[in-house]
């Protein structure tokens, strides 16, 4: 069989997806990835797959630029005759699935998050529906993260009747193991993902300058800077509480000395900054929203807070300074036991191969 996935960055594929591709190579498949330029081309070349260099602008809307990206996917499959088509993120499901649509090859779409798509307003909201109804007419199947973006679909009338949900990419247990608690003083707090305004960045550093005048607290930042967060950035202080650490290509040393990992997001498709940090023990504090809400138990592996709001943020952040080491430690360890038995990535993987096999067999 020959896979063709769609992606906008290899991040997508190479973070959270290389078991799959591991596992499809293994099964003896022909397997394709269209992104831009990889950075861990080699990885994947000697994983089996074969790269096909696609640019593909993350943000914007230029209508010239977007015809542009169908008409090299329409020609991309008519050139390697894909039995099956998986797609991730936004734009790869859009005009993948329009491209697919005219071929009559089977398509499987995950939808990782729906970002600010849907709150730019009526308008622009409707016409996101629209292109979703339009490009996924003849899906195959529609994987999400959780329940609330697929009953989202639903009401949108947005491939009804193909939803199929995951719990998020999963995590490798054996990759993210669980590590001895810190026994540090303090409260050392980490936050992984993309330095932008949408995951809350703003509010966080606000709350960590306010509860550093009366607690010893620290917070790492890891991950991207995206423009809207620039000059926050220089606003540090090299002795202050907050230090960004940009981009790190292995999160869990940073994990193994945190006492907790915090994500104040808008909106999420699952969080897998917060599963690889309670696979490592760490218990989580995190936003009361579809994506994050599922990740942890109240009280028990973390603490959830009002989204947008920094009050309830900051009280979330006291609560977690007032425990003893001890209480932290047993909510660390409550967290990998709930990442062993509802996020392992094999699930994931499973749920996948047999959707692939499925649809694949439909077709011949």
């Amino acid at each position: 069989m020959r896979i063709l996935f769609l992606v906008n960055h290899e991040v997508t594929l190479y973070y959270f997806r290389t078991e799959l591709l591991e596992a499809l190579v293994r099964e003896g498949h022909e397997v394709f990835l269209s992104m831009p330029k990889a950075e861990h081309a080699g990885f994947f070349e000697k994983l089996g797959c074969r790269i096909l260099d696609t640019p593909i602008t993350q943000y914007g809307m230029n209508p010239i630029r977007e015809m542009k990206l169908i008409k090299e996917y329409n020609e991309m499959i008519k050139e390697n005759s894909p039995d099956i088509i998986l797609t991730y993120t936004i734009k790869p499901a859009l005009y993948g699935g329009i491209a697919a649509a005219s071929t009559g090859i089977p398509y499987i779409s995950t939808i990782t998050g729906l970002g600010a798509a849907f709150e730019k307003g009526k308008l622009f909201s409707l016409l996101i529906s629209f292109w979703y109804r339009f490009s996924t007419r003849k899906i195959s199947c529609m994987f999400f993260q959780n329940k609330e973006h697929s009953k989202k679909f639903d009401q949108l009338k947005i491939a009804v009747g193909k939803h199929r949900i995951v719990p998020g990419s999963g995590v490798n247990l054996e990759k993210h193991s669980f590590e001895q608690y810190p026994q540090e003083s303090g409260t050392h707090l980490l936050f992984i993902g993309r330095m932008m305004r949408d995951k809350g960045i703003f509010e966080l550093c606000e709350a960590v300058e306010n509860l550093a005048q009366k607690y010893d607290i620290t917070l790492d930042i890891i991950g991207w800077c995206e423009d809207d967060c620039k000059e926050l950035k220089e606003s540090f202080q090299k002795d202050g509480a907050i230090h960004y650490l940009g981009w790190q290509e292995d999160v869990r040393p940073f994990v193994r000395r945190s006492h907790a990992v915090v994500l104040p997001s808008y909106h999420e498709g699952m969080a897998n900054g917060l599963l690889e940090a309670q696979a490592g023990g760490r218990p989580v504090l995190a936003s009361n929203i579809p994506g994050c809400i599922e990740t942890f138990d109240e009280g028990v592996t973390g603490f959830g807070f009002e989204a947008r709001n920094e009050k309830s943020l900051e009280n979330a952040i006291e609560k977690f300074c007032l425990l003893s080491n001890a209480q932290r430690a047993e909510m660390g360890a409550a967290a990998r036991k709930k990442v062993e038995k509802e996020f392992d990535r094999k699930t994931v993987v499973n749920e996948y191969l047999n959707a692939i096999h499925e649809f694949w067999g439909m077709r011949k």
